[in-house]
Order: structure tokens, then C-alpha cells, then sequence
């Protein structure tokens, strides 16, 4: 197929790597004050905070430094929950609910703030999102989303009629949508690496190809079997999102890893790209396994990414089914190739909100839902507060989280729930 004839199953964010700099075959330290394990945004930005604030903080990581689900997303940095506000409105009442939200907002501001203080150059822009309605009965929720967004949150969003949808994106595959001003794009391996230069040049100690193996108390204190050797602790933070092991248990039993699959075109003729997407938004639909997409940074590129249909199947046969639903939306890009494939591990849980908190005395913050370039970022500012003795002054802190009944780490049921969800999506 020639549309495939010089694919690479690499990251289009990693060619090449951002980060430069080599942190493994380091010595460890036999003690510290603070050991994180994991360096997505959560844990670099946490580590950050700690240092800034004159703590003695290492940080570990399994594989090389941010080179996981950090650097493999979308590169969106959205507002908003991945649960309808509505029915947490039901749920927890108006004044939680508005707690909520203006967290999503302010972990934007968080994104932008470290962005403009370590200078980084990851093509951070507020152009805002589109959710595009799937079928036209979709629109009128679509409506009713942004009746709720004024009335209850003073938010403004744009809708976008079907006859206008031309203006937004260069497709008659949806039936109209909700554009969300304040969100924004970044390139996900740009940010993360340039979150790791600033916490290395504050000073937290770092390293990679180092496996957090074990963690036990040892008079008060705890000691953290690793792959190269004993560290010796006063306080643990756990940041390991998608990739969370019986490391640590509880954690474990509720967030479960969902691969998340991402194809990006060869470079497309200008006008071509540009009228994808004329106003360069961060553009998702309102399926239960929803299709999401960008331009490139550069305007280059279509990035294209969903759930896979059928995840036993090679990474190259799951690219020509994510490129035949590329051309569902974009019939255009038929002529063009695939030059790159990949996928990252988005972390859910039961009831679609983060976790953060305390267990055991091991700190942890994970479970992002789709949500984790801004609100990842954030939830490491709320650790690091925690840790530095400020409180946790957060509504997704107050909120019970919810183990997944018989789970031990294995996702048994993903297939059977992959299933119901594509059903609903057929049927509603």
C-alpha cells in the first residue's frame, strides 16, 4: 500500500527527542528527602515545586526521562471534565461542580505559567477547541452544553451551525459544533522536556532506566527496592499515570491503562493543511470513543488519533484502520501517506475524575481521563503544596475515589466495555 510505503512506528513528537540530555548511570542516592517515581508532567513539574522550595528531591524513572505519555499525546491542554458538567451538577451539587470546572481553567493558567518562566519553546497556543457533534442529534446537546456553560459558569462558547462548519474545519463529516476559546495546543514533547530542563537546573536530582521495585516502611521512614539499588526516603510520591504497577496496590485498583492511538500524514501542500483546520483549534467529537485531531505545530501535518478497534492487531495494521477513519472525516488526505504511527497509555478511572492524595503516606496524583496535559500539570503544583505542609486545597482531593471491583492491574473487561461504548455510539 502505498499510502504506508515509508511509515516508522515512532512518535511524530520524538523525531527527534527534545530531550538531550543523558540521566542514566548516575549514582544513586543511598538518601533523600522526597523520591518521586515517574516523569510525566505530574512528577517534573512536583519535583519542580519541591526543589524551588528547598527540598531534597530525586526523581526516578523506569524508562528514558518523559518519554512516555508526556511526550505521545495529542498536545492538547483542554477545559472542562471528561465527565459531562451536568451530571456532576446531579451529583455534587452547583458549588462543587463550579469548583471543578474553574480547576480545569486554572490548570491552563498553570500550563502557561510554566511555559513563559522556563521559556519553553512548545508552540503554546490558545486557539481554543472544537467539539464536533457526530450525528445531529448531538447538536442539540451541544446547545444544551453551552446554555449550561452560561447559565451556571459564566463561560463563554461559540456554536457552530452545521451550514458553517466549513468555517471551522475542512470536512462535511459532523453536523455542527461547540468551540471552547480558552484551551490550548503545545507540542507534548517540547513542554515535558522542557518541564525536566527546569527542574534539572533547580537542582532536583534525576534519573532514568531506574525500576521502582518495592516500597516498605522502615522505622517511619521508607525504603524503595529499586533496579540499581536501595533508596532510603522520608516521603514517596507516586506519578505514574497509564503506566501505574502493584508498586503500589491501592493505586493500582483504580485507574486502568487505555491505549491511545495517534497516525500523522506526510507534509500536506499549504492550502491543503490550512483548510483542515483554518482556525487551528484542537479538534475532538462527541463519540464515546471519540476521534481527536490537530494540525502539527507547524501547520504541516494532520495528527489524527483515537482508540483502537481492534487492539490485538500490529501497530501498522492499526494505522491503516486509524487512516481509514481519518478519511471518514477528511476524505481529501486520500492521496497523501502515513509517515508516522504510535500510541501512549491514557490512564481512566471509574468515574472519570483524577486522583489525588495521601495512602499509606505515599502521595500519588493520576487518573487524568484524557485530561492530563493541563490538568497533570496542575496536580503537580497540589502535591507539591501537600507535601511542603500548605494542604490539599482541591475539589478532586475531596472526592472519594472508587476501586474497580475485581481488578488487580489486569484490564479483563476493556474489550466487553470497547464493545458497549461503540454500540451506544451506533445506537444514540
Amino acid at each position: 500500500m502505498a499510502q504506508f510505503s515509508n511509515i516508522r512506528e515512532a512518535t511524530y513528537w520524538m523525531d527527534p527527542h527534545p530531550t538531550t540530555k543523558n540521566y542514566a548511570n548516575k549514582e544513586l542516592p543511598q538518601k533523600t528527602d522526597i523520591l518521586i517515581v515517574g516523569s510525566g508532567y505530574t512528577g517534573v513539574v512536583t519535583a519542580l515545586q519541591l526543589k524551588k522550595a528547598g527540598a531534597d528531591v530525586t526523581l526516578i524513572e523506569r524508562g528514558r526521562i518523559g518519554a512516555e505519555a508526556s511526550s505521545k499525546n495529542g498536545g492538547m491542554a483542554l477545559t472542562g471534565l471528561s465527565v459531562s458538567l451536568y451530571k456532576v451538577m446531579k451529583k455534587f451539587g452547583k458549588e462543587k461542580m463550579v469548583r471543578f470546572f474553574q480547576e480545569s481553567l486554572e490548570s491552563i493558567d498553570c500550563v502557561e505559567q510554566l511555559i513563559k518562566e522556563g521559556a519553553i519553546d512548545c508552540h503554546f497556543e490558545r486557539n481554543g477547541f472544537m467539539e464536533a457533534a457526530f450525528k445531529p442529534s448531538h447538536y442539540d446537546g451541544l446547545k444544551e452544553e453551552q446554555e449550561f456553560l452560561a447559565e451556571y459558569l459564566n463561560h463563554t462558547t461559540h456554536l457552530i451551525p452545521p451550514e458553517k462548519m466549513r468555517d471551522e474545519i475542512g470536512s462535511d463529516f459532523y453536523h455542527g459544533g461547540l468551540v471552547e476559546p480558552l484551551s490550548a495546543g503545545l507540542h507534548p514533547a517540547k513542554y515535558i522536556a522542557g518541564l525536566i530542563r527546569m527542574a534539572d537546573a533547580a537542582g532536583a536530582d534525576i534519573h532514568e532506566y531506574v525500576e521502582a521495585q518495592k516500597i516498605k516502611k522502615v522505622q517511619g521512614k521508607f525504603k524503595i527496592n529499586t533496579s540499581r539499588g536501595p533508596i532510603l526516603a522520608e516521603r514517596v510520591v507516586v506519578c505514574t499515570n497509564g503506566y501505574t504497577t502493584n508498586l503500589t496496590p491501592w493505586q493500582m485498583r483504580r485507574v486502568v491503562p487505555v491505549e491511545s492511538f495517534m497516525i500523522a500524514t506526510q507534509e500536506l501542500p499549504p492550502e491543503t493543511a490550512k483548510a483542515l483546520s483554518p482556525n487551528n483549534r484542537m479538534l475532538f467529537d462527541t463519540k464515546r470513543f471519540l476521534f481527536y485531531f490537530r494540525l502539527s505545530p507547524d501547520g504541516k501535518r494532520m495528527l489524527f488519533g483515537g482508540r483502537p478497534k481492534q487492539s490485538w492487531k500490529t501497530t501498522i495494521d492499526k494505522a491503516k484502520i486509524m487512516r481509514e477513519d481519518m478519511l471518514c472525516v477528511y476524505p481529501q488526505l486520500e492521496p497523501y501517506t502515513i509517515d508516522y504511527c504510535w500510541f501512549g497509555k491514557v490512564c481512566f478511572t471509574a468515574d472519570r475524575f483524577p486522583i489525588i492524595g495521601e495512602r499509606d503516606g505515599i502521595a500519588y496524583a493520576m487518573g487524568y481521563c484524557g485530561h492530563g496535559v493541563a490538568m497533570a500539570t496542575y496536580l503537580g503544583f497540589k502535591l507539591s503544596d501537600m507535601i511542603l505542609g500548605k494542604g490539599l486545597h482541591s475539589a478532586f482531593a475531596e472526592k472519594k475515589s472508587i476501586p474497580i471491583p475485581l481488578y488487580q492491574g489486569k484490564p479483563w473487561f476493556l474489550p466487553f466495555a470497547h464493545y458497549y461504548f461503540r454500540m451506544l455510539d451506533m445506537i444514540q
